[in-house]
């Protein structure tokens, strides 16, 4: 799903998680696609190849997702994939390339590896039970350089990302407050003291243990229950909000109620490379040329000049923000009472021309002026990647599901198709670019649902019958809820 991975991107990351995994298979049994090389790739994802889509335009937007899912989805990708390890051109084993992310839908990328371990991401004056950000409460916590103090370098790699994951930190902050005050419960409903035990004075001699252990606990305690709540709705939001969306309804809805069928992690939870390295990068044609941040500002997400520097902003791309390009998040959610949101550009086998001719800073492992343009092309790396990791064909994946396989004039090529651009193609196809087609959406429903069900801490786990505490009075708990209770949009 992400659109713009890039090692460059400035952060400090909250540490080594020692649940990291490794990938695998999901259709162990298929056989990888037959190799076709660069000069195929470059076919289909140079500019003006087979899948550049020019800038986008208005009958290329899906009026049915909001432009903030491309970020949430981007947002959920860094929550549980990174691979450091593997390259273009050097066939891999899955099973021996690590996920440098856990492979549980935990918010790892919020909360690294948690308070003792990631301080530098914690506030010191709320006990640490709160996650930090700028003074003013537009940006994110950075040095006095511009890194980025968070979870993963990489949400700081567009300004967009950046500023979704500052609504969860300020939600988990928000949180916090109203679990201290009284104000809810944790999420099996046990109120917490709104007050903790009497707190020592650091320079005080002879405090004992034990009121110093109670103090201690207490706040352990805010966190945690803090931690769990956001993580559960964060999960909620994930199946009911974000698949519902991007996947056919139906079928999202019976995996949901009747499990995974195939992805089925037991003992060893993996990330199958289907996923990983071509259905979950759905999301990279649904990003926009440009985007209306706020009433005054929009930006494209790149600079038009590859060589612009980052002021002023005219663009999308990380770094420090300033409070006149704040996301004002009305703009990418139905968040209000009348409709400002944009739209995505539609799941279909094409992307915007940006994306095909990336500027070096958005390339992994790049350097000035020594870029080939083939790898420049987000579409060429997509596809070079997914011979690299031997994944099987959209045709032979298709027939294991169940379904019949798009003809070679639905997919205008001819042979064994790429798995990404017949999960594209058949999202433009079957469902007008508005969702996932079935093969697309029984792969990410099965494995975000599948993840969920082998974590024992999800809500899907501990408590199957768990429902929004912080929903509305109607039940509903979505992005709008979410960023109300975060108080970055109003309340009606």
């Amino acid at each position: 799903m992400s659109a713009l991975h890039g090692s460059s991107s400035r952060a400090l990351s909250g540490g080594a998680n020692s649940t990291s995994g490794s990938f695998g298979r999901m259709f162990p049994d298929l056989p990888p696609r037959r190799p076709t090389g660069l000069e195929q790739a470059k076919e289909f994802g140079l500019p003006g190849g087979k899948m550049d889509g020019g800038q986008t335009t208005e009958d290329q937007e899906n009026p049915n997702l909001p432009a903030g899912f491309t970020y949430l989805g981007q947002f959920i990708d860094h929550d549980l994939t990174l691979d450091a390890m593997s390259e273009l051109g050097q066939r891999s084993d899955p099973a021996a390339v690590t996920d440098s992310r856990t492979p549980r839908l935990d918010m790892d990328n919020l909360y690294g590896a948690g308070p003792v371990v990631s301080q530098h991401l914690y506030d010191p004056t709320s006990h640490d039970t709160k996650l930090a950000h700028s003074a003013d409460g537009v940006d994110l916590a950075r040095t006095d350089g511009g890194v980025a103090l968070i979870g993963d370098p990489r949400n700081d790699e567009n300004l967009i990302l950046a500023q979704l994951h500052l609504v969860l930190i300020k939600f988990h902050n928000a949180v916090v407050d109203a679990l201290r005050s009284g104000r809810i419960t944790d999420a099996v409903g046990r109120r917490l003291p709104s007050m903790p035990p009497e707190e020592p004075q650091d320079e005080q001699p002879g405090v004992p243990l034990d009121q110093l252990l109670d103090v201690e606990n207490y706040y352990n305690t805010v966190f945690t229950s803090a931690q769990q709540l956001v993580r559960w709705h964060y999960q909620w939001l994930v199946v009911h909000e974000f698949l519902m969306r991007v996947g056919d309804p139906e079928l999202v809805q019976d995996v949901e109620k009747n499990g995974p069928r195939f992805f089925k992690p037991q003992q060893s939870v993996f990330m199958p490379v289907e996923f990983a390295a071509a259905a979950f990068r759905f999301g990279h044609p649904t990003v926009r040329s440009s985007y209306r941040v706020n009433e005054n500002f929009t930006g494209k997400i790149f600079p038009d000049d590859p060589e612009a520097g980052t002021e002023p902003r005219t663009d999308l791309r990380g770094g420090p923000v300033r409070p006149e390009h704040a996301v004002d998040w009305r703009y990418f959610f139905p968040a209000g009472g009348r409709r400002l949101h944009q739209d995505t550009k539609r799941i279909d086998s094409v992307l915007n021309s940006q994306l095909l001719d990336l500027p070096v800073s958005a390339v992994p492992g790049a350097k000035k002026g020594a870029l080939a343009r083939p790898v420049a092309s987000l579409v060429v790396r997509n596809l070079l990647r997914s011979e690299t990791l031997g994944l099987p064909s959209g045709q032979d994946v298709a027939r294991k599901v169940g379904e019949t396989p798009l003809t070679d004039r639905e997919l205008e090529s001819e042979g064994p198709s790429y798995l990404w651009y017949y999960i594209l193609k058949e999202a433009e196809v079957r469902a007008e670019g508005l969702h996932l087609g079935p093969v697309g959406t029984r792969i990410v429903a099965e494995v975000l649902i599948g993840l969920l069900d082998a974590d024992p801490t999800s809500y899907r786990s501990a408590y199957p019958d768990w429902r929004p505490t912080l929903a509305d009075g109607y039940g509903r708990f979505g992005p709008a809820e979410l960023l109300r209770f975060a108080g970055v949009v109003d309340g009606d």
